[in-house]
């Protein structure tokens, strides 16, 4: 069912996964530092902390999922053939 196919299409995947993790982190984030400011009468956290903050977990998560997403890709890949080769 996992099949990547080529090692390019293999890191092609990988990036994208890596990126749309990222980009999904930076959303809860940014998410979280607006609804900070709005459930405080005042202003917790101004417009440059909260590009600061996006900006840093966005390279910050980059890095980690990065080394993760490979790792789970070759789990993946392992226990598929480890299916078929029992099957």
């Amino acid at each position: 069912m996992v099949y990547f196919g080529s090692a390019e299409n293999k890191q092609r995947i990988v990036f994208l996964l890596s990126l749309a993790t990222s980009i999904l982190l930076v959303v809860l984030f940014l998410s979280g530092s607006l609804l900070t400011n709005i459930s405080r009468g005042e202003i917790a956290y101004t417009r440059v902390d909260m590009a600061a903050g996006s900006i840093f977990v966005f390279v910050i998560s980059m890095i980690i999922s990065l080394s993760l997403w490979p790792r789970v890709a070759d789990r993946l890949e392992e226990r598929e053939d480890r299916n078929k080769a029992s099957a």
